[in-house]
């Protein structure tokens, strides 16, 4: 008589059993340790010659990062910005010319000492000292700026009389307007250092310029006279 068959028991190794059922989970883990050392790469960064970066941790400014390759915590626990501290930049006062030259009446025309009104075109050139205050103390720094560079040019040239402001007085009225500015910039903390004023235009204003020349000549002429006649006298 045959004996019944007995069901054959299959004996499944249990280190493949393991492999069989873990290998998606090592499939997902490696995935996930990748991507997680992308993004730690993310906050590898060069701050070039003539930068500064700035350092900020989840918006708030930590620190200043000189030239060379850094490292910050990716975004957005920490990011960077950078800031081009060599640069020589410009503003115009009194006057613009992008795209064309023209006149900018509300900011040219000044008072002098002795109230009479002179047109004024002034052009700055600066530099970022302290990126951090740059870009943090002041909400608009091209406007405190511009509007700085009005005041200090409005306070020197009240001071002076019209004669002064468009012959001889050029000069000094510079080095004072540098003076005022910078200290008017150091007090507002916008991390700008001023490297040149240059009066481009110390007119009468178009509508007075002719009758203003006029006068000059006159004056010119009467001394010209008066240094003759006193040497024939002598």
């Amino acid at each position: 008589m045959t004996s019944p068959v007995r069901p054959r028991r299959v004996d499944v190794d249990s280190k493949t059993l393991r492999q069989r059922f873990n290998t998606p989970v090592l499939i997902a883990g490696a995935l996930g340790l990748m991507a997680l050392l992308l993004w730690l790469a993310t906050g590898i960064y060069t701050v070039n010659p003539g930068e500064q970066g700035v350092l900020r941790r989840f918006g708030k400014m930590v620190g200043e990062r000189g030239p060379g390759l850094r490292y910050h915590l990716p975004y957005p626990v920490e990011r960077v910005d950078i800031v081009d501290v060599e640069a020589v930049r410009r503003i115009e006062v009194g006057f613009r010319v992008d795209p064309t030259y023209r006149i900018v009446p509300l900011e040219s025309l000044m008072l002098t000492h002795d109230q009479n009104i002179v047109d004024v075109h002034a052009i700055v050139q600066y530099r970022i000292k302290s990126p951090g205050d740059y870009l943090f103390r002041v909400v608009d720094p091209q406007r405190a700026l511009h509007d700085s560079t009005e005041v200090s040019l409005r306070s020197v040239i009240g001071r002076t009389t019209i004669e002064d402001v468009l012959t001889i007085g050029r000069a000094e009225i510079e080095a004072q307007a540098i003076e005022f500015l910078q200290t008017l910039l150091d007090t507002y903390r916008t991390g700008l250092t001023i490297t040149e004023l240059k009066l481009q235009v110390v007119d009468p204003p178009e509508a007075v310029k002719d009758a203003f020349h006029e006068v000059v000549r006159a004056r010119e002429d009467r001394e010209r006279l008066i240094n003759q006649a006193r040497g024939y006298q002598e």
